[in-house]
């Protein structure tokens, strides 16, 4: 096939998660709109793990193929392009995103730690089985701290069969919407196949590490359900929704890339795009966490800022690979 086949291709295959991405958060809002308060906890773990069947799809495809750096750089890319790309569009969008009684402060620490640990472990370039075992009981021991008050079986049980009620038994949400979820969620994973194959090809041809695919490429595609998240909580006024969302997501990229050496085993990383790339992710995290500490708010003017160091993130990796 021609160059330009290829590329014909990884679009369509970007199509297809960007249009079923759509028909799953359609279903899904129903189970988020019922919620207020309890709603970020909610959208924490259900919705924060379903928007992740895209970086879920490219990290179970690139196992099958034997190259886990595409999956490793959309994650750590997926997370930079929620936090200095999604959420400050949101705050655009949105005018703010108010954070008083969405989380509490230490709570957001505890997490935006647990978010930038994949980049500490990629920063020597080695990944270990010993540091993903780490990475997956980091995510545990969130689960545990958010709801320390709270038996962890308790809330997933009882999260889970409101989730179930919603989607299933309720007039809202019908068989059709449980239909869209699972067929949408299999068509992903057949795409985001593609979507590795695709990469693998471009990453030789241009001579790059197959890792700056998923750091730059992948990360924006693979997070179209955010996205849509994003427009949809903005024009319907429920941004809280919209941020334990993406909260979720971040804190299970990290989750999902402990399970890459588990499986696969130990493997390597170029060090040069990810040592940038734990300097943007750790500026931007703490960038927001000063935000939410000062106001309680991430206004227009700080998504501003946020949105300015992705801009700066991209160039900077383009140029350092022309």
């Amino acid at each position: 096939m021609t160059i330009f086949s290829h590329a014909l291709i990884f679009a369509l295959a970007l199509g297809v998660i960007w249009i079923l991405s759509g028909f799953i958060i359609g279903a899904v809002d129903r189970v988020a709109d019922r919620y207020h308060k309890p709603g970020f906890a909610v959208a924490f773990f259900v919705l924060g793990i379903l928007t992740s069947i895209s970086e879920i799809s490219v990290a179970v495809n690139a196992l099958f193929e034997g190259v886990p750096p595409v999956s490793a750089g959309n994650l750590i890319g997926a997370s930079i392009v929620i936090f200095c790309l999604i959420i400050p569009l949101l705050a655009l969008l949105a005018g703010k995103i108010d954070l008083d009684h969405t989380i509490t402060w230490g709570n957001l620490v505890v997490a935006l730690c647990v978010i930038a640990a994949p980049t500490l472990v990629a920063l020597d370039g080695d990944v270990l089985p010993e540091e993903g075992l780490l990475l997956v009981l980091l995510y545990i021991a969130l689960i545990y701290y958010i709801h320390k008050k709270r038996p962890f079986d308790e809330t997933v049980g009882n999260t889970m069969s409101d989730v179930r009620k919603e989607l299933i038994q309720t007039r809202r949400a019908t068989a059709v919407d449980f239909g869209y979820i699972i067929g949408g969620a299999f068509l992903i994973f057949l795409a985001g196949n593609i979507l590795v194959d695709e990469s693998i090809f471009f990453t030789n041809l241009l001579s790059v590490p197959a890792s700056l695919a998923g750091l730059l490429v992948l990360a924006i595609g693979t997070n179209t359900p955010e996205l849509i998240i994003a427009v949809r909580s903005a024009l319907g006024r429920r941004p809280d929704i919209a941020f334990g969302d993406y909260l979720g997501s971040a804190a299970a990229n990290s989750l999902i890339f402990g399970f890459l050496p588990l499986f696969n085993g130990p493997f390597l990383l170029d060090t040069g795009a990810f040592a940038i790339s734990f300097l943007v992710l750790a500026l931007g995290l703490s960038l927001f966490a000063i935000f939410a500490r000062t106001k309680n708010e991430l206004s227009r003017g700080e998504g501003v800022i946020l949105l300015s160091l992705y801009v700066s993130f991209l160039s900077f990796q383009i140029l350092m690979f022309l």
